[in-house]
């Protein structure tokens, strides 16, 4: 299995026969994160872990560059459906659902958006580049108005080529959920809290992975992103287990 990250939460999987895409997405002007135009082209299957702008903006357009097949909850389906997307290209899935695509398995697994707290808000609120990067502002809060969660964030087991891959929409889960363990591959989301490490351990600690990339750390969408430090959580697993943080466009194979 061979993982490609292009920034934020968007991810390529590739097995032998199969290919798919979760949370494909194109930056805001300004942003150090580049992803090239064809970077999607001729992945006909789109994984979507939740409905925020982030994660869904982007997907107008892909649909309209070629055919796609997109799984999603409610909140995500309406919000596309709206923006206009053909309902021929949706799959309205629930938690709990299992499909195949291609040879590929997929199990959706309920799970939780972080919480923003106030220093989050604060410093993003404050900060000199919001006066930088004004000319994005009218998208992001359009963004923020337009795209709902409401609640429905998943968590994908992706099973294929005997590796087991978990990627997480944000860093949360939910407590009454049994999740997976021991996958070879967790994807850990890295931003939203202004203390990352804590919950980032927890899930560590319950998901038992046996390696973790981490990603949604870059400045996709200034000024209301932001690079985060990720030197404590590799620092903390240094010698425990791999902690992978990849440049946009790289990958790993499993």
């Amino acid at each position: 299995m061979k993982i490609t990250w292009y920034g934020t939460a968007s991810l390529a999987v590739e097995t032998r026969r199969g290919r798919l895409l979760i949370d494909p997405f194109f930056p805001f002007p300004g942003s150090p994160t580049r992803v090239p135009g064809n970077a999607y082209d001729g992945y006909a299957d789109i994984l979507v872990t939740h409905g925020h702008f982030d994660h869904i903006m982007s997907l107008p357009g892909l649909c309209q560059r070629e055919p796609r097949r997109i799984y999603c909850t409610r909140a995500p389906h309406d919000t596309l459906r709206g923006l206009g997307v053909d309902q021929e290209q949706l799959r309205l899935i629930a938690p709990g659902d299992a499909f195949e695509i291609d040879d590929t398995r997929v199990t959706a697994y309920q799970s939780r958006h972080v919480k923003y707290d106030g220093v989050i808000l604060r410093r993003t609120l404050l900060s000199p580049r919001i006066l930088r990067h004004a000319r994005n502002l009218p998208k992001a809060i359009n963004g923020f108005r337009r795209y709902p969660e409401n609640g429905e964030t998943l968590g994908f087991l992706i099973e294929g080529d005997g590796s087991k891959l978990f990627a997480m929409g944000s860093l949360n889960l939910d407590p009454a959920v049994e999740y997976p363990t021991g996958m070879d591959l967790l994807v850990l989301p890295y931003q939203g809290t202004s203390d990352l490490l804590t919950p980032a351990e927890a899930i560590i600690e319950r998901l038992k992975p046996r390696a973790v990339l981490l990603d949604h750390w870059d400045d996709a969408f200034p000024p209301v992103s932001n690079t985060v430090d990720t030197g404590d959580i590799q620092s903390r697993y240094a010698g425990r287990m791999p902690v992978y943080k990849l440049d946009p466009g790289a990958g790993l194979i499993l």
